[in-house]
């Protein structure tokens, strides 16, 4: 399994801890962000089945992988389309794609709420500048919406999108080849 954008690696910590027979690697491409992920793997026990690395989604390798997972991330990447490309790539032929996602409605009015409107001014400040000084830079930001979403996972290759679950603050998406 590979959790890709695992930042300080608690979302990679909690699912070893929850699936001990699993073998996950978290990837960031932030290496003071993955020095913390060690740390916490250290910490809380973690260390048998779980290993850390500095990486783009970009870089990680092709195939293998029963499950790849990107939590708040995809939105602040430069090239999701690209990335979403690779994610087909990483995984075994029946394997899944798990996105979270800030909970976003398409339009501009569908927002207008005391959560859309804090993840705006977050996106404005972090989630596009981030982007934009990637590569390709898209620019989605927080507020993309599922319309969006699964143009940038379809131009990756999936044809199975749907939406696992939803809270206030996040969509879960599920895809598949």
């Amino acid at each position: 399994m590979a959790d890709v954008g695992c930042g300080c690696g608690w979302s990679t910590v909690i699912m070893t801890k929850a699936f001990p027979n699993s073998r996950f690697v978290g990837y960031d491409y932030h290496d003071a962000s993955i020095e913390d992920a060690r740390a916490h793997a250290r910490e809380h026990g973690a260390e048998a089945n779980t290993r850390f690395e500095i990486g783009t989604a970009k870089d990680i390798p092709d195939g293998g992988f029963d499950l790849v997972t990107f939590f708040d991330c995809l939105h602040d990447m430069g090239d999701p389309k690209g990335a979403a490309a690779h994610v087909k790539r990483m995984l075994r032929p029946d394997g899944t794609w798990m996105i979270v996602e800030p909970m976003a409605g398409d339009r501009l009015a569908d927002n207008l709420n005391p959560v859309g409107r804090l993840y705006y001014a977050g996106s404005t400040m972090i989630c596009v500048p981030t982007s934009l000084s990637q590569e390709v830079g898209a620019a989605l930001g927080a507020q993309a919406g599922e319309a969006q979403l699964r143009e940038v996972i379809t131009a990756g290759g999936f044809g199975m999108i749907r939406r696992a679950a939803e809270t206030p603050f996040n969509m879960i998406l599920e895809a598949r080849a």
